[in-house]
């Protein structure tokens, strides 16, 4: 199981309903954040998340509201005693805007902070998964995100049954990779065993429209996607974001499960003269149907 919480869906300033960027993921026991902005650690303590245990932070970019939640995360792990590292990732000059965050203020620090730079195509292999970065469109140097579980074997038991095989050490040396040889038969691996794709999220972080999204998004379980604007209020490709229908676009072209919209503009938080945030799932929803517009603490599990 995946599980995917976002403790954060707004765009640049927080609102009464919607927390700055943060997407809090959770495979084996391996808890992994995706952008931490302002106020993020609170959101997991709300929770219960167990912040303590989080070791891999991923920063798409670095705009305030996509990392502003890091340092005080960072002091509150050290307060709470913990000693082991913490990774961090992020695209070019992350090394240095992070240098520079951790050594403000009068704080003792009693863990290391690995620092990582990422660029198109960089992987950081986990667990049974791994993470891939690949570049967007902003306004500044930023990245989105893949996490891909590693594929699984299984034995096609009908295919076993009629080559007479059953359970038992047989189908696991063929699992093994190894060929075998049964009742007079040579049983190759690819005979019976089959490799299924494991679980795939991608995380566009801020981006304008971008093929290579299209490209490293596809036949993904789960599409993470900047929604700024609905297509007829900004022209959101002037600073650098999607609108709705374009998240669509690119969640059709890739052949995606689920489309979820993030990043929402304030101009369509719950208040009286601004526009219902219902216009950018309708939007979206022409051009995709299997579409969700996220909120705070909006939960998926990835079976």
């Amino acid at each position: 199981m995946i599980k995917v919480k976002f403790l954060g869906t707004t765009a640049s300033i927080p609102t009464r309903e919607r927390n700055l960027p943060s997407i809090f993921v959770m495979f084996k026991g391996e808890r992994i954040l995706f952008d931490c902005g302002e106020g993020t650690q609170r959101q997991l303590m709300d929770q219960g998340l167990k912040f303590m245990k989080i070791d891999h932070i991923f920063i798409t970019h670095w705009h305030a509201d996509h990392f502003g939640g890091i340092l005080g995360l960072i002091q509150t792990m050290s307060l709470e005693g913990r000693t082991e590292p913490l990774n961090v990732y992020g695209p070019k000059r992350t090394t240095e805007f992070l240098e520079q965050l951790l050594t403000i203020g009068y704080f003792g620090r009693n863990f290391k902070v690995n620092i990582t730079e990422m660029n198109d195509g960089f992987t950081v292999e986990g667990d049974d998964y791994k993470v891939t970065a690949f570049e967007v469109t902003h306004n500044v140097p930023a990245l989105g995100y893949v996490l891909e579980e590693g594929p699984r074997i299984r034995a096609n038991m009908k295919k076993a049954e009629k080559l007479g095989l059953k359970t038992g050490p047989y189908i696991g040396k063929l699992k093994a990779g190894k060929t075998i040889e049964f009742k007079g038969k040579t049983i190759r691996p690819e005979d019976v065993i089959e490799h299924i794709p494991g679980r795939k999220i991608v995380y566009t972080g801020d981006t304008k429209y971008d093929p290579n999204t299209i490209k490293y998004a596809k036949k993904a379980d789960l599409l993470i996607h900047d929604s700024t604007f609905a297509s007829d209020k900004i022209d959101a490709d002037e600073i650098g974001h999607s609108t709705a229908e374009e998240a669509a676009t690119v969640a059709k072209k890739a052949g995606v499960k689920l489309l979820v919209l993030t990043h929402i503009s304030r101009r369509y938080q719950v208040k009286k003269g601004n526009t219902d945030p219902k216009t950018l799932l309708d939007e979206a929803t022409k051009v995709f149907k299997n579409t969700i517009l996220a909120h705070d603490f909006l939960e998926f599990e990835i079976k």
